[in-house]
C-alpha cells in the first residue's frame, strides 16, 4: 500500500472514531433498574442463588447447559406484573417477559441470550444473559469510592466514560473491577417506551464535569 493509501486509511479511521465519540457523547445512558415498588418481583431458592448471580459475571454462553430454575413471588408484591420483574437475588440480571424480548431482540439479541425459568404466571418470563462487558469507565475522572480490601469500585457518584468504546452498545456491563453495573442507552429506552413495556425506571446517569 502506498503512503497516500495508508494516510487516507489513518484519517478515515480517525474520522470514524471521532464521529462515534460525538454520537455517543450526545446519547444518554442509564443504569438498568426494575421498578420494584410499582411491579411484582420474583426470587429463587438459596440453592439456585450462586449460579444465577454468576450469570452476571460471565460473557460465555450458558444456554446449552442451562437448567431452568423455579421462581417464586412474594407476599408483599405489588399487584401489577410488569415486563421487567425485579430479581430479588440480584437485580442487575434482567428478567424480561416474552413481549419485552420480542420487542428488544432485534436491538440487543446480538449480545444476549434467553435463559428460561419456571414461574407460575400468566406471563412467560426468562432471564436475559447479557454477554457484553465494556471497560469504558474512566475511573480517574469519575467520582467514585473503592472497596478498601479488594480495590474494586463499590459506588459511583458521577460517571466519566470513554465514549468511543460505548458506541453501538445498547446494553452492556462494566467490568467487576469497575463496579459491574448493567447499563442501557437511549435507543434501548426509546424501544421500551415505544413498545409500551412497563416495569423499568430510567434515571439518567450523572456525569462528572
Amino acid at each position: 500500500m502506498s503512503w497516500r493509501g495508508s494516510g487516507l486509511r489513518f484519517w478515515t479511521e480517525r474520522f470514524r472514531d471521532r464521529l462515534a465519540e460525538m454520537e455517543s457523547n450526545a446519547m444518554s445512558f442509564y443504569l438498568y433498574r426494575p421498578d420494584a415498588n410499582g411491579f411484582a418481583g420474583i426470587g429463587f431458592s438459596q440453592d439456585d442463588d450462586e449460579r444465577i448471580v454468576n450469570v452476571h459475571y460471565t460473557d460465555t454462553p450458558l444456554a446449552d447447559q442451562w437448567v431452568a430454575p423455579v421462581a417464586h413471588d412474594f407476599e408483599d408484591n405489588p399487584e401489577p406484573e410488569g415486563d421487567f420483574p425485579s430479581l430479588s437475588n440480584f437485580w442487575r440480571i434482567p428478567v424480561m417477559s416474552q413481549r419485552a424480548w420480542d420487542a428488544l431482540h432485534s436491538l440487543i439479541g446480538n449480545c444476549c441470550e434467553v435463559l428460561p425459568i419456571t414461574y407460575s404466571s400468566n406471563n412467560l418470563y426468562s432471564i436475559i444473559h447479557v454477554m457484553k462487558t465494556v471497560d469504558c469507565l474512566d475511573c480517574a475522572k469519575s467520582e467514585l469510592i473503592r472497596n478498601a480490601t479488594t480495590g474494586r469500585v463499590s459506588r459511583i457518584y458521577r460517571y466519566s466514560f470513554n465514549h468511543n468504546m460505548m458506541y453501538g452498545n445498547h446494553i452492556f456491563k462494566l467490568p467487576l473491577e469497575s463496579g459491574a453495573e448493567l447499563i442501557v442507552d437511549d435507543e434501548f429506552r426509546r424501544n421500551v417506551e415505544a413498545s409500551g413495556l412497563k416495569g423499568l425506571r430510567f434515571n439518567e446517569l450523572p456525569t462528572a464535569q
